[in-house]
């Protein structure tokens, strides 16, 4: 907070000319691990007279945090913004080999000073702490919510609003299919409301062509657009053999083979309506038991219900019961219509899963006709 401090007194003093301070946008890459395979964002504010280069980022989180793992799980993490100098920020991205593009904006000085103000309020110890929401509360839609601020009454560029939160995820995850298929799992119905140029802006590389596009009174506010650092070209590292798919294939091979082999049956089927039933009662606590809200009204609860944990037991112990056979009789109707009506549904499952919803309709129906 003190470099505010001290830049806000350079300011009020009229020490500087505003054209002499330089607040632009950094946007970088995606990195290799899946929380940073959709990019980051930050601002970046420097006075070359004074050796003043700092980089203002919201995207910041502290492991040592009490509960953190557990806040974590319940959509109840605290981000905060954090101040350090530009060098700093860019080391751990050129480590990282992780591109990072520059967009100047054209400000006047009512601009500067206001934006200068905004991160210093935001920065003071009451107000760094903010409660990070994915798509709507993040580091990029923090710094979208103060360029609109800054140019009031900006032009936004259309986009195409048939792209809805899920797709948009999607593109960052091509290489990914264990991230895409987790994330498909876990989130729910309202990940696919579609999305404008202003809801867009929650990822970076999004919020950077939407800033190269918009026009302040017939003006573009960005003056410059330069690239920071150019990383070397990644050798394509390609998806290992047990995809998703692989492995739902797999559970269905395996539900067709005992099938006509009862040997091994019985522990094959506990396995899989015991992992299934796992899958229920992670999409459970994510929709009932967390502050998440884009893990609600998830339809996977329809092929992987909590229940099936319970009645796993009952099948490891042999015994067969009225309810038990009636039981595996409705989940595999279940599975079966599920399959008819994938095509329809508002919720897109992961294709990857038809196998594996497959395997439980076989295997639940044949539990169902055994004496």
């Amino acid at each position: 907070m003190g470099c505010f401090i001290i830049l806000s007194n350079i300011l009020s003093a009229q020490n500087i000319r505003p054209s002499q301070i330089r607040i632009s946008l950094l946007t970088a890459a995606p990195g290799k691990e899946l929380f940073a395979a959709w990019g980051h964002s930050a601002v970046r504010v420097r006075i070359d007279s004074l050796g003043y280069d700092m980089v203002y980022n919201y995207g910041t989180f502290d492991f040592d945090q009490p509960n953190f793992y557990a806040n974590f799980a319940r959509g109840r993490m605290n981000y905060r913004l954090s101040a350090t100098t530009c060098d700093r920020f860019m080391a751990d991205y050129i480590y990282e080999n992780r591109g990072v593009r520059e967009q100047v904006f054209a400000l006047d000085s009512a601009q500067t000073a206001f934006m200068v103000q905004f991160l210093e309020n935001n920065d003071k110890p009451e107000n760094r702490y903010y409660r990070y929401h994915f798509f709507l509360d993040n580091c990029a839609t923090r710094i979208r919510d103060l360029v609109q601020q800054t140019y009031r009454g900006m032009e936004l560029p259309t986009s195409e609003r048939s792209l809805t939160y899920r797709d948009l995820i999607h593109i960052y995850l091509k290489d990914r299919p264990w991230g895409r298929f987790g994330i498909d799992i876990a989130l729910g119905l309202p990940t696919d409301q579609k999305t404008g140029t202003f809801e867009q802006a929650f990822l970076p590389d999004y919020m950077f062509d939407a800033f190269a596009k918009i026009l302040y009174h017939g003006r573009p506010i960005v003056k410059e657009t330069k690239r920071v650092f150019v990383p070397e070209q990644p050798a394509v590292q390609p998806p290992g053999p047990l995809t998703p798919t692989v492995v739902c294939c797999l559970a269905l091979a395996l539900a067709l083979l005992f099938s006509y082999v009862r040997k091994g049956s019985k522990v094959f089927d506990f396995v899989l309506f015991f992992t299934v039933g796992v899958v229920g009662l992670l999409v459970t606590f994510l929709w009932f038991f967390t502050d998440h809200t884009n893990t609600q009204n998830n339809l996977n609860i329809i092929w992987a219900l909590p229940t099936h944990l319970v009645l796993a037991f009952v099948l490891l112990s042999g015994r067969r019961s009225r309810f038990a056979r009636y039981y595996f009789l409705a989940t595999a109707i279940i599975a079966m219509l599920l399959l008819v009506t994938w095509a329809f549904l508002p919720q897109p499952l992961n294709p990857s899963l038809i196998p594996l919803i497959l395997a439980v309709a076989l295997r639940a129906f044949r539990i169902f006709r055994m004496p």
